[in-house]
C-alpha cells in the first residue's frame, strides 16, 4: 500500500479565516497524506502563513474544520503541538544560546529527559553537519548553519509532520542544495513535511504534490506533473532555420506564436497550442524556401504553469489574502 492511502495525516475542510473586511483564507480544503513531502504554494499574501499559524496552533479559524492525526487543532492545540515540528522562515531560537543547548532546551520543554535529549541533540547534530559548531552560540553562525539548526530544532521531539516556512531562503546555492538533501532525507525516514516556498524548481524538485493557494483560496492541487498538464498546451517550441527569418514575418505568419526569441541561429517560440505551431511552422517554412534543420519542444516548467494559473485565477481569488 502507499504511504499516502489510507486516512490524511492532516485534513483540512472549508477553512476560513478573517482579519476585519479582509478575508485570509476563503473556505480553504485540502488533505496531506502520512509520509507525504507536501508543496503548499502561492504568491505573496495569499494565506500560506495564515494556514500555517492555524494548524500550528497558533491562530483560531472563524470556519471550517482542521484536523493533524484526527485531531482539532483548535480543540486540543496541546496534543497537535506534541505531534508536529516548525521551522518558521525567521528563527525562534535563542541567539545567546549554543546550537547543542538550544537543541537540548527545546526537548526539555517537550518533556524529554536529560539523556533523550542530550542524545537527540547530538544526533540531529551530527545529521545536520553542525557537530563542529555545537557549543557556537547561535547568533554567530552563518545564515546557512542558522537555517540547519533552525530545522533541527523543529526535529527535537521526533514530530510525525513537520512544517517549513521557506526553508532556503535567502541561501546561497551550496547551502540551500545541501538543506533540500536534508529535507529529503527527512522525508524518506517517515516525516510528513509541510514545505512552503518561492523556488518553483525546489517545489518541482522536491515535492510529491503541491497546492496552488491564491487569495485565500485553493485554485489548483495535484502533482507537479497534474499542475504542468493544465497549460500543457503553452510550450516552447525551438526551431533551427536554413536562413534568416524576420520575426515580425514569423509572427505574422503563425498565429499560434505568443512570442519570439532567437539565440544563436535558433528560435525559441513561446505557442499556445504545439500542433498548430508546428504545423504553421512547416507551412511557413516551405513558403519561404527555408529548410528546417532543428526542432524540439520543452513542456511547461511548473514555474510557468504556477504564473499561467494565476493569470487565469479567477478575479474573485484576487481580492483578500495574507
Amino acid at each position: 500500500m502507499s504511504v499516502f492511502e489510507g486516512s490524511p495525516i492532516i485534513k483540512v475542510s472549508g477553512l476560513t479565516r478573517r482579519y476585519g473586511d479582509l478575508t485570509a483564507l476563503n473556505r480553504a480544503s485540502f488533505s496531506v497524506g502520512r509520509g507525504e513531502l507536501f508543496g503548499y504554494l502561492g504568491p505573496n499574501g495569499a494565506g500560506k502563513t495564515t494556514t500555517i499559524n492555524i494548524l500550528c496552533g497558533l491562530l483560531d479559524r472563524h470556519a471550517g474544520e482542521a484536523t493533524i492525526c484526527g485531531i482539532d487543532v483548535e480543540r486540543d492545540p496541546v496534543a497537535v503541538k506534541q505531534r508536529i515540528g516548525l521551522a518558521p522562515e525567521e528563527s525562534n531560537l535563542y541567539p545567546e544560546l549554543s546550537c547543542r543547548r538550544n537543541l537540548e532546551y527545546l526537548g526539555e520543554l517537550y518533556g524529554l529527559s536529560r539523556t533523550a535529549r542530550r542524545a537527540k541533540a547530538g544526533e540531529l547534530l551530527g545529521l545536520f553537519d553542525l557537530a563542529e559548531k555545537e557549543e557556537t552560540p547561535f547568533r554567530a553562525l552563518s545564515r546557512g548553519m542558522k537555517r540547519r539548526v533552525t530545522v533541527a530544532a523543529a526535529l527535537v521531539h521526533s514530530p510525525e509532520v513537520v512544517f517549513l516556512d521557506e526553508p532556503t531562503a535567502g541561501l546561497d546555492v551550496p547551502s540551500a542544495q545541501g538543506l533540500r538533501a536534508l529535507i529529503r532525507d527527512i522525508n524518506q525516514a517517515g516525516t510528513t513535511i509541510f514545505l512552503t516556498t518561492h523556488n518553483l524548481v525546489e517545489a518541482q524538485a522536491l515535492c510529491d504534490r503541491v497546492l496552488i493557494l491564491v487569495k485565500g483560496k485553493v485554485v489548483a492541487e495535484g502533482t507537479t506533473k497534474e499542475i504542468q498538464k493544465r497549460v500543457e498546451k503553452a510550450r516552447t517550441l525551438s526551431v533551427e532555420f536554413s536562413g534568416d527569418v524576420a520575426a515580425g514575418l514569423l509572427r505574422s505568419a503563425c498565429s499560434a506564436i505568443q512570442s519570439t526569441s532567437c539565440v544563436q541561429g535558433v528560435w525559441h517560440l513561446k505557442v499556445c497550442d504545439t500542433h498548430t505551431a508546428l504545423t504553421q511552422v512547416v507551412s511557413f517554412a516551405e513558403r519561404e524556401n527555408l529548410h528546417i534543420l532543428e526542432v524540439s519542444t520543452t513542456a511547461a516548467s511548473l514555474e510557468e504553469a504556477f504564473l499561467t494559473i494565476l493569470e487565469d485565477a479567477p478575479s474573485s481569488s484576487r481580492g483578500d489574502g495574507v
